[in-house]
């Protein structure tokens, strides 16, 4: 990530990865509660959902990393970690470096 232009197409993919990584945080404490509760039926329905979005998840930061809009330690982290935890702290952590990229484009563009 260099140009101004690729680090707004990684905070555009980031913003996909937030939203996903939300998305299964919540599928999975509900999970959690269905399953410490003996609800069958609810673990069977949220533990698909999150079975789907967590795969989700892991295939738009594999893709992200297979287009070098960051490393694999991303997806590494977030394959670990289960999905959301690894996914939101890695997002943040991108999300600053692509911010600061825009950042010094905009202050050299000032500068002409």
């Amino acid at each position: 990530m260099q140009s101004a232009l690729e680090a707004q197409q990684v905070l555009r993919w980031l913003m996909v990865v937030r939203w996903l990584a939300l998305a299964d945080l919540v599928l999975l404490i509900v999970l959690l509660v269905a399953s410490f509760a003996n609800n069958e039926e609810l673990v069977q329905i949220f533990g698909l959902t999150h079975g789907i979005v967590f795969l989700a998840l892991i295939a738009i930061v594999g893709i992200g990393a297979v287009q070098k809009l960051w490393s694999w330690w991303f997806v590494v982290a977030t394959l670990i970690t289960t999905g959301p935890p690894g996914a939101l702290v890695g997002e943040v952590l991108i999300a600053r470096k692509a911010k600061a990229i825009l950042t010094t484009s905009k202050g050299d563009t000032s500068d002409r």
